[in-house]
Protein backbone atom coordinates (compact mmCIF):
# COMPACT_ATOMS: atom_id res chain seq x y z
CA UNK A 1 0.00 0.00 0.00
CA UNK A 2 1.49 3.42 -0.61
CA UNK A 3 1.77 6.12 1.97
CA UNK A 4 0.48 9.12 -0.65
CA UNK A 5 -2.82 10.09 -1.39
CA UNK A 6 -1.22 9.62 -4.85
CA UNK A 7 -0.55 6.06 -5.16
CA UNK A 8 1.01 5.93 -8.33
CA UNK A 9 1.56 2.67 -10.83
CA UNK A 10 3.73 -0.53 -10.43
CA UNK A 11 6.58 -1.05 -12.79
CA UNK A 12 7.77 -4.38 -14.95
CA UNK A 13 10.14 -4.12 -12.06
CA UNK A 14 7.81 -4.28 -9.60
CA UNK A 15 9.00 -0.69 -8.07
CA UNK A 16 5.79 1.70 -7.52
CA UNK A 17 6.26 4.83 -8.40
CA UNK A 18 4.56 8.58 -8.00
CA UNK A 19 5.97 10.24 -11.41
CA UNK A 20 7.48 9.72 -15.16
CA UNK A 21 10.71 11.16 -13.34
CA UNK A 22 10.53 8.57 -10.79
CA UNK A 23 9.91 5.95 -13.06
CA UNK A 24 12.75 6.86 -15.37
CA UNK A 25 15.23 7.24 -12.44
CA UNK A 26 14.40 4.07 -11.35
CA UNK A 27 14.94 1.75 -14.35
CA UNK A 28 18.17 4.00 -14.92
CA UNK A 29 19.36 2.71 -10.98
CA UNK A 30 18.48 -0.63 -11.69
CA UNK A 31 20.38 -1.05 -15.05
CA UNK A 32 23.15 0.66 -13.65
CA UNK A 33 23.03 -2.16 -10.31
CA UNK A 34 22.51 0.75 -7.93
CA UNK A 35 20.01 -0.66 -5.30
CA UNK A 36 17.17 1.78 -4.24
CA UNK A 37 14.03 1.83 -2.26
CA UNK A 38 11.27 4.18 -2.66
CA UNK A 39 9.72 5.62 -0.18
CA UNK A 40 11.43 3.88 2.67
CA UNK A 41 11.92 6.96 4.98
CA UNK A 42 9.78 9.50 6.37
CA UNK A 43 9.96 12.89 8.47
CA UNK A 44 7.75 15.09 10.41
CA UNK A 45 9.44 18.58 9.56
CA UNK A 46 9.10 21.82 10.63
CA UNK A 47 7.29 24.41 7.80
CA UNK A 48 6.97 27.82 9.34
CA UNK A 49 5.39 28.71 12.47
CA UNK A 50 4.44 25.62 14.47
CA UNK A 51 3.77 23.64 11.44
CA UNK A 52 5.04 20.39 10.38
CA UNK A 53 4.53 18.48 7.46
CA UNK A 54 5.08 14.26 6.50
CA UNK A 55 8.40 14.10 3.95
CA UNK A 56 8.33 11.04 1.98
CA UNK A 57 11.65 10.96 -0.38
CA UNK A 58 10.91 9.30 -3.30
CA UNK A 59 14.22 7.30 -3.70
CA UNK A 60 16.56 6.01 -1.04
CA UNK A 61 20.07 4.19 -2.40
CA UNK A 62 21.10 1.61 -0.44
CA UNK A 63 24.43 0.03 0.59
CA UNK A 64 25.87 3.80 -0.59
CA UNK A 65 26.52 6.48 1.35
CA UNK A 66 28.10 10.24 1.05
CA UNK A 67 30.61 10.32 4.21
CA UNK A 68 28.69 8.12 5.83
CA UNK A 69 25.34 9.72 4.65
CA UNK A 70 22.34 7.90 3.19
CA UNK A 71 21.69 8.88 -0.01
CA UNK A 72 18.28 9.87 -1.04
CA UNK A 73 17.47 10.94 -4.29
CA UNK A 74 13.81 13.20 -5.34
CA UNK A 75 12.86 14.22 -8.37
CA UNK A 76 11.45 17.46 -8.97
CA UNK A 77 9.05 18.60 -11.12
CA UNK A 78 8.12 21.97 -10.61
CA UNK A 79 9.15 24.87 -8.22
CA UNK A 80 5.82 26.35 -7.58
CA UNK A 81 4.50 26.37 -4.27
CA UNK A 82 3.22 23.07 -2.84
CA UNK A 83 6.34 20.90 -5.34
CA UNK A 84 8.49 20.07 -1.72
CA UNK A 85 10.80 22.10 -2.10
CA UNK A 86 10.20 23.79 1.40
CA UNK A 87 10.38 20.21 2.55
CA UNK A 88 14.12 19.45 1.24
CA UNK A 89 15.04 22.52 2.99
CA UNK A 90 13.46 21.64 6.15
CA UNK A 91 14.84 17.71 6.01
CA UNK A 92 18.37 19.42 5.07
CA UNK A 93 18.38 22.05 7.92
CA UNK A 94 17.03 19.09 10.49
CA UNK A 95 19.06 16.46 9.29
CA UNK A 96 22.03 17.11 7.08
CA UNK A 97 24.38 15.40 9.33
CA UNK A 98 22.60 12.20 8.46
CA UNK A 99 21.43 12.80 5.26
CA UNK A 100 22.47 13.93 1.69
CA UNK A 101 20.16 15.00 -1.17
CA UNK A 102 20.36 14.73 -4.43
CA UNK A 103 17.57 16.62 -6.19
CA UNK A 104 16.97 15.75 -10.08
CA UNK A 105 15.66 18.02 -12.12
CA UNK A 106 14.83 19.58 -15.95
CA UNK A 107 17.82 22.03 -16.80
CA UNK A 108 15.63 24.69 -16.79
CA UNK A 109 14.19 24.81 -13.48
CA UNK A 110 18.33 24.41 -11.88
CA UNK A 111 18.46 28.22 -11.63
CA UNK A 112 15.06 28.42 -9.66
CA UNK A 113 15.88 25.71 -7.34
CA UNK A 114 17.24 27.12 -3.65
CA UNK A 115 20.19 26.17 -2.95
CA UNK A 116 19.87 24.94 0.42
CA UNK A 117 16.90 22.88 -0.99
CA UNK A 118 20.12 19.85 -2.17
CA UNK A 119 23.35 18.63 -1.90
CA UNK A 120 23.76 17.74 -5.53
CA UNK A 121 21.63 18.80 -8.35
CA UNK A 122 21.67 16.54 -11.63
CA UNK A 123 19.71 17.29 -14.63
CA UNK A 124 16.95 14.83 -15.40
CA UNK A 125 17.25 15.15 -19.29
CA UNK A 126 20.77 13.35 -18.64
CA UNK A 127 21.47 10.87 -16.22
CA UNK A 128 25.26 10.30 -16.67
CA UNK A 129 26.63 13.10 -14.62
CA UNK A 130 24.19 11.42 -11.62
CA UNK A 131 26.53 8.46 -12.41
CA UNK A 132 29.63 9.55 -12.54
CA UNK A 133 28.72 10.96 -8.88
CA UNK A 134 27.16 7.92 -7.69
CA UNK A 135 30.25 5.83 -8.91
CA UNK A 136 32.59 8.76 -7.65
CA UNK A 137 30.98 7.02 -3.90
CA UNK A 138 32.16 3.37 -4.64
Amino acid sequence: MSPHRRPGWLLSNGHLVRSNAEAALCAYLLEMNFAHTHWSLNFNLPIGTDQLRLYIPSLTLDGLTDDGRTLIIEPIDSVAPGSGLRRLQALRHVHAAEYSVIVIARRPLHGRIPRDAYDHLFPLEDFVPLLTHLRGLL
